[in-house]
């Protein structure tokens, strides 16, 4: 129990940075069929109580430790945007292109890269980012989200903030806060989860939206991943490892005055830590397997 819930905190910190996928962090961990295979069970008619109370108790376990991981981790993630923007965002980037041959080993079963698909990928996100240029780092604050009224319009966007954050949480090679980020959401999402621990009914209510979506999200990637990587497997991974890397550069801010000869050389370092994890990632994940085939 507990190693599932460390892992979900794992994929709620990943699914609230900019550009790194929950999904790949599920992948790397080994628990991404296991997952969809648990979401899938419970909504079968023919398994039995018992087994639809286990899977769903697993996914439970992931959930509750994906949620520690989105508040606990909200407030400072909002620290680090205002006072080391670019620093943190290299951090971002290492974490992503560093993730990538891990992904292809994992996922391509040693097969090339369709490059149309590849390139459908990139494509997707430069005109995602094209046509949504998003709030450019700009942080809501608390007054800014209790002033806000839930007309139908507002409550649709929350529910389907949700939604974008639930389907991608657990799609691999696709960041959640990223595609929030270049649609103009993410700091808005981001300030609400921040908030979660006001109280205030104000940003209860639209939470409660957000997490109607967030599990409607889930539910529809979970069913349409394991049906593309069933019957379309290499196509689906040459698009992701596309959509990975246009993440990668989309999330840069186009801001002069950030790329100061400190800022520079400190946000290297940070690329290199960001990578340095993912490698960490990777050793934790081998050393679970050759436990698991040792017993």
């Amino acid at each position: 129990m507990i190693k599932n819930v460390v892992c979900g905190i794992l994929v709620g910190i990943a699914n609230i940075i900019p550009g790194v996928s929950g999904g790949t962090i599920i992948v790397i961990l080994g628990l991404f069929d296991k997952l969809m295979e648990s979401i899938s069970n419970v909504f079968k008619l023919k398994i039995s109580f018992k087994e639809r109370l286990e899977n769903l108790w697993f996914i439970m376990q992931v959930l509750i430790g994906a949620g520690i991981g989105l508040v606990a981790f909200a407030k400072i993630l909002n620290y680090l945007f205002v006072h080391f923007e670019l620093q943190t965002i290299a951090l971002f980037a290492g974490l992503i292109l560093l993730s990538l041959p891990m992904l292809k080993k994992e996922e391509m079963d040693g097969k090339k890269i369709n490059i149309l698909f590849f390139i459908l990928g990139v494509l997707t996100i430069g005109i995602i980012n094209y046509l949504s240029p998003g709030e450019e780092g700009n942080i809501v604050t608390y007054e800014e989200l209790i002033s806000k009224s839930l007309t139908p319009a507002f409550i649709g966007s929350l529910i389907l903030m949700g939604v974008i954050g639930g389907a991608t949480m657990i799609f691999p090679g696709v960041s959640g806060s990223m595609v929030l980020l270049v649609l103009g959401w993410y700091h808005m999402f981001k300030g609400y989860v921040a908030a979660v621990t006001t109280f205030d009914i104000k940003i209860l209510i639209p939470l409660i939206f957000i997490a109607l979506g967030i599990g409607l999200g889930i539910i529809f990637s979970a069913k349409l991943t394991s049906f593309l990587l069933k019957k379309y497997k290499t196509n689906t991974m040459s698009f992701i490892l596309g959509l990975i890397i246009m993440s990668a550069i989309v999330i840069f801010p186009l801001k002069k005055e950030l790329y100061t000869f400190g800022n520079v050389i400190t946000s290297v370092i940070t690329f290199i830590l960001g990578g340095g994890l993912i490698i960490l990632l990777e050793k934790f994940k081998e050393k679970e397997i050759k436990k698991s085939t040792s017993k």
